[in-house]
């Protein structure tokens, strides 16, 4: 599974190309196959991830650490700014490149206020949704 992710991933490199919003979901699915059962998250505590309902368990913390790990954007157990910057400017759509670098940089602070790297993630995907919902995606 990981290898097909890595895969696409590389593939998206070389042709230098964005995702659409298609690819992006389904590159989501696959990264929720492999850390949903990792992290025993129910589908009920993260299917409303995407609306904006933010259930404060570990489980789900933990299974959003371990997304933001597979996309990179998790640095030393926690979320990392320039990381998440190149993510957005190689692989998201160009009409939704700009609305996500100002949620990101309007969050980026977020992280420095907690140790644990689940309860960061939790927090910092959190403050993006609250930032601009209109952009948000969370598998």
């Amino acid at each position: 599974m990981l290898l097909v992710i890595l895969a696409k991933f590389l593939m998206l490199l070389a042709t230098c190309e964005a995702m659409t919003m298609k690819q992006i979901k389904n590159t989501g699915k696959m990264m929720r196959k492999s850390c949903q059962p990792k992290n025993n998250a129910a589908d009920e505590k993260i299917d409303p991830l995407s609306e904006g309902v933010f259930i404060d368990e570990k489980e789900v913390k933990c299974y959003m650490a371990c997304i933001m790990k597979m996309a990179n954007t998790m640095k030393n157990g926690k979320p990392n700014y320039e990381a998440a910057i190149k993510q957005v400017d190689l692989l998201l759509p160009e009409d939704i490149k700009q609305p996500a670098k100002e949620a990101l940089a309007a969050c980026k602070k977020v992280p420095d206020d907690y140790k644990d790297p689940c309860d960061a993630a939790f927090h910092v995907t959190k403050c993006i949704y609250n930032h601009n919902p209109s952009i948000f995606f969370f598998p």
